[in-house]
Order: structure tokens, then C-alpha cells, then sequence
């Protein structure tokens, strides 16, 4: 079954995480929506407990549990009732911490696509989930789709794909995303972030490598354009400030926007990028 995976934390990033995969559950023709909430104590919070109270109140930390899976299984109704009764919305809960319970979830379940809220720079709701959005996108072995907080969704008409000419060699991803017929009227907006310049010096190298990528992506409706900013953080929100798109595609590895070619960390490059939601590839 075509199934979704989403970790919940009850606050407000995830509750709009959660608005934004019931639509997107809908567009795309998901199956099954898993809700999966962790009850994970780490022992660092324990020993805080401890020192300030002399012992932790077992019977407190019960009724906290009792009161979040009352609290999911209200969500998980809710929800159902949205989403309509093509897909399924089940929970699940884990006593691991939030990574090791998403990768218990996909060895068991199979899902094909994470959503995870995120907070931006300027705004927190101390969100568990948000906190860990790095680790998720980066150690995830199935796509994730990041969702700013202040993101709502909109209907995908327009896809940045931000690239260099190194990343031909895995533009298979974005290829087999054109299998799936959601995706036979969405036109690529390809913006080359060669800041170097050696290529696009070159008229010959230019022209080659263009080549290579048309025929890569001779299957998609697609427009390149080309940004001279050094800075590629800078480059993409002046892009998405001037073209109109409803999300931005990452190729994983070292060769994504979200990694070296940024020379900042993938947090940073996902927290200033959070005005559109980022589809991770894998």
C-alpha cells in the first residue's frame, strides 16, 4: 500500500505539517497515513528531574502518557475524517528516540515519503520533530518533504530543481519521478548554481553539458536558467522571490544544494529556504 509517514509532536509546526499531508494524501493517492508519536525520556531530561525534585513522579509521567496517546488517537480520528475514506490513518508509538523510531516504522511498514515540520530561523514552537529534521533528511533512506511552519499547501504546478553540471550523474532520481502520472502537467524550473563558472565560461563545456541534462530530463517540461550570485542560498530565494514555485526538489549527497555547495550546514541551507516545502530525494 502507497503509505505516508508522519511523526507528530502536538505542537504548532506539527500541526501544520499534519494540514499539509492530509492534502497532500489527497493530491497524490496515498493508502495508509501513519501517525507515529515517541515516548522516548532521554536520560538527560531524567537527571534534571531528578536533581531539581529528588525523584522522578512515575504516576506524573503515566498520566503525561496516557494524556499524548488519548491525545493521537483524537488526532488520528480527526484526521481521518479529512482525509476521506480512500486512505486509511492509523498511529503508531515508540519508546525509542524520535530517528530510531522512524527507521522502525520504515523496516516495518514500508512507507514511501516522510513529512516532517520544520521551524525557521526567526520562529520556534519547540518542536521535538523540527530539532531533528536534519538527522531525519539526511540518514532517511526514503524521500522526506520538509514543511516550514508558515508553509500551507498549494496545488504543484512549478518545481525549482536547483543544480550543477555535477550532479548529472544522479538526475535518475528526478527522472523516475516522471513514472508517476501526478507529475505529467508539473514543469521544472532548473536553476544552475555553477558558482565557479568554470563551465558556463566555456561555450563548448556549456553547450555539452546542457545537452547531457535535456536528455536527462527530455521527459519533463522543463526551463533552465542560470544565477551569477556566489552565494546559492542567496541565488534561490532571489529565484523564488521572482518565479512563482510550490516546491523545491534536493538530490541527496555532496553535490546538493543542501550540503557542500552551500559551505554552510544542511540546517542552515533548509532553515533560510523555509519558505517553500523542500522534497528530498533519495
Amino acid at each position: 500500500m502507497k503509505t505516508l509517514l508522519l511523526p507528530v509532536d502536538f505542537t504548532a509546526t506539527s500541526a501544520n505539517a499534519v494540514a499539509f499531508a492530509i492534502e497532500w494524501c489527497k493530491k497524490y493517492g496515498y493508502e495508509r497515513m501513519i501517525l507515529l508519536k515517541t515516548f522516548y525520556d532521554s536520560m538527560y531530561e531524567n537527571l534534571i528531574v531528578a536533581a531539581e525534585y529528588n525523584n522522578v513522579n512515575q504516576d506524573y509521567l503515566n498520566r503525561q502518557r496516557q494524556e499524548a496517546i488519548e491525545e493521537l488517537q483524537a488526532l488520528c480520528r480527526r484526521v481521518a475524517a479529512e482525509v476521506g475514506h480512500g486512505t486509511k490513518v492509523i498511529t503508531a508509538v515508540s519508546e525509542f528516540p524520535l530517528l530510531r523510531g522512524i527507521f522502525e516504522v520504515i523496516q516495518n511498514e514500508k512507507p514511501e515519503l516522510i513529512i516532517v515540520g520544520s521551524d525557521n530561523h526567526d520562529y520556534s514552537s519547540s518542536s521535538i520533530i523540527a530539532g531533528n529534521v536534519i538527522s531525519i533528511a539526511k540518514a532517511s533512506p526514503v524521500r522526506v518533504l520538509v514543511v516550514p511552519a508558515d508553509a500551507r499547501y498549494q496545488p504543484v504546478e512549478q518545481v525549482l530543481l536547483p543544480y550543477n553540471f555535477n550532479m548529472l550523474n544522479d538526475l535518475h532520481r528526478v527522472s523516475s519521478l516522471r513514472t508517476s502520472p501526478y507529475w505529467a502537467d508539473i514543469k521544472l524550473l532548473v536553476l544552475n548554481l555553477e558558482t565557479n563558472q568554470q563551465v558556463i565560461k566555456d561555450p563548448q563545456k556549456l553547450h555539452e553539458a546542457e545537452d547531457k541534462f535535456r536528455h536527462l530530463l527530455q521527459n519533463f517540461d522543463h526551463q533552465i536558467f542560470y544565477t551569477t550570485d556566489k552565494s546559492v542560498i542567496n541565488g534561490i530565494a532571489g529565484f523564488t522571490k521572482a518565479h512563482p514555485v510550490q516546491l523545491i526538489l534536493a538530490l541527496p549527497g555532496k553535490h546538493s544544494f543542501l550540503y557542500t555547495l552551500t559551505h554552510k550546514s544542511i540546517s542552515e541551507a533548509i532553515y533560510r529556504n523555509a519558505k517553500q516545502p523542500v522534497l528530498i530525494l533519495k
